[in-house]
């Protein structure tokens, strides 16, 4: 080798200083066996600098010190490596123990040798993430700034990516109110972790909170419940809140008595003592769910056990269990859903009517179109199936099915029928079109038709439903309120929807001759609808002493088993 053709410095004290504060500088590390290469390079990039920050040159002699350097510190900026050394491939186990053993890919290599033929180039750089790749005798000083320059400015937009990736994930796993793990990571340790026991904290009424007094008292409750967590319950670093008001705790290799007294020491802490934000004193109330191995899906089963656990009156902590009323529910709704879809794919859904008659001559005036399920040669009133198909989004779909086949049937007389219509039906924006389809199809006058609203919730305050209902009665059909005097049906209806029938609820009438208090409703219903001059219906009229009590009360028609159950036919007059 040419020493002219190597690095041309000026010359220099040999005593090179060495940087003292390691943040101000970036670390280097020479890996070479010749002392010559060490100090010539220490020599030429004695002055170099870069973004504002100097050299801290370090050398290493050998493989084995060079893994005992990056041992020592895994932040080298870059790597000057020979490969030849005391074996012609050491270079080449400390590129691999750096990207594979200590699994830095930050730090950029650069190749600097003097025997080539030992390392091929191209193989090497597919290999691995070589920056550079030099023979000793190329590598002159110029070349040297410019190629240091390179690895700097590569290794500092790595490491700021890298920085940007951490905070990115920080974020991610982070609450960032509380300073809790988040959902994500709750999502994450769930897979990854054995034998686990999930404890779910809901704060009751949390958005009272935040609507009464603002969400910066609320943010500082969540705050405090969570340093509450984190120092009363040292057994678990597994801490997270998931939503607004929603807090989890797993524990691993627990048994359900271990779980319980953490959750009767959290609700005793969390409940009997006042949270005091500035001039409030305030008190918070909870619900706790918990699901432990070997149950899977421990957040869904935790939050159904939440829900069981709002029934109680007392600590208000439940664990899950295949025995709660809402997984039987759950059970129940799924059960019936499949039966209903198989239902209405086979016309098993079938219409059946109740005679109504008129309370002054005793005749079968009109009918009420009751649905029935059908399945493997069982019928089925809707008390078993009403829910599952709300629930499944079925009951439109269902009433129309009812609505035809009630059409189908009275096309062949003059006698007015009743179909029962929801909330859900109302919603439909299609369903007051469909209706009319059927009545035109079977040539049925809308005014023989009593649409009865069966309410879920109350309607009198929502927008599309009373829409509907002015559509309906524009164009002739008559309205009734079903069930009236319980649940949402009540006078307030009355004011609010142009009501041509009520249905007295039948909870009043299957006891009027004995019970005062049934009487004295039913009087106070026909004394408010006599005077807007609305006709009433009378059901669950099941005896002729009840018959008798409401027709002396001036009820207008009849319904119940004394004239006629339910049947898939017609009854005819007497």
């Amino acid at each position: 080798m040419n020493k002219n053709d190597f690095l041309v410095f000026a010359e220099e004290e040999n005593n090179i200083s060495i940087i003292n504060s390691l943040e101000s500088s970036w670390s280097i590390l020479i890996v070479d066996d010749d002392d010559e290469v060490h100090t010539v390079t220490k020599l030429a990039l004695h002055d170099f600098t870069f973004d504002n920050k100097s050299l801290n040159l370090v050398s290493a002699y050998s493989e084995k010190e060079a893994k005992e350097k990056l041992l020592e510190n895994n932040d080298f900026a870059f790597i000057l490596l020979d490969i030849v050394m005391e074996s012609n491939d050491a270079g080449l186990k400390i590129i691999d123990y750096i990207r594979n053993e200590l699994n830095n890919h930050l730090i950029r290599i650069i190749i600097r040798t003097g025997q080539p033929g030992y390392a091929p180039e191209l193989e090497i750089i597919n290999l691995y993430d070589i920056n550079d790749y030099k023979e000793k005798t190329e590598l002159t000083s110029t070349k040297l700034y410019t190629t240091t320059r390179t690895a700097l400015s590569q290794y500092k937009q790595l490491s700021e990516l890298e920085n940007k990736k951490d905070e990115i994930y920080h974020n991610l796993i982070t609450d960032s109110i509380t300073n809790l793990y988040s959902r994500a990571k709750l999502y994450n340790d769930l897979n990854e972790l054995d034998k686990i026991g999930l404890m779910l904290i809901d704060i009751d009424s949390f958005s009272t909170i935040n609507n009464a007094y603002g969400y910066s008292v609320g943010d500082t409750i969540l705050i405090s419940i969570a340093n509450i967590l984190k120092k009363e319950i040292p057994e678990t670093s597994f801490i997270y809140r998931i939503e607004s008001d929603n807090f989890i705790l797993l524990f691993q290799n627990k048994n359900d008595e271990y779980l319980l007294n953490i959750a009767l020491r959290i609700k005793n802490i969390l409940v009997k003592n006042p949270f005091k934000i500035e001039d409030l004193t305030l008190f918070i109330n909870i619900s706790i769910g918990i699901a432990n191995y070997p149950n899977d899906h421990l957040l869904q089963k935790s939050e159904m056990a939440i829900n069981a656990s709002r029934e109680k009156q007392d600590n208000k902590i439940e664990f899950y269990s295949e025995n709660l009323d809402s997984i039987k529910t759950i059970n129940n709704n799924l059960f019936w859903s499949k039966k209903l879809t198989k239902a209405i794919d086979s016309n098993n859904i079938v219409a059946y009517f109740q005679p109504i008659v008129d309370c002054k001559t005793k005749k079968i005036v009109k009918y009420e179109t009751l649905v029935r399920l059908i399945f493997e040669d069982i019928i089925y009133t809707p008390i078993h199936f009403l829910g599952a198909a709300r629930n499944a989004g079925l009951l439109t779909k269902i009433t129309k099915i009812v609505f035809e086949q009630a059409c189908k049937i009275f096309s062949k007389n003059e006698l007015e029928f009743s179909v029962n219509i929801t909330d859900h039906d109302l919603m439909d924006k299609n369903f007051t079109h469909t209706l009319m389809e059927y009545c035109e199809k079977y040539k049925i006058k809308t005014t023989r038709v009593s649409l009865e609203i069966l309410e879920e919730a109350s309607i009198s305050k929502n927008i599309q439903a009373i829409n509907s209902l002015k559509e309906l009665k524009k164009l002739g059909f008559l309205l009734s309120i079903d069930d009236f005097g319980v649940e949402y049906s009540n006078f307030s209806q009355l004011k609010h929807l142009d009501i041509d029938i009520v249905k007295i609820d039948g909870s009043f009438i299957k006891d009027i001759n004995t019970n005062k208090n049934s009487q004295y409703i039913t009087e106070s219903i026909l004394l408010y609808t006599k005077h807007i001059e609305v006709k009433t219906i009378a059901e669950f009229v099941h005896s002729e002493e009840i018959f008798n009590e409401i027709n002396n009360l001036g009820i207008d028609y009849a319904q119940g088993y004394f004239f006629g159950k339910p049947k898939i036919s017609l009854v005819e007059n007497d």
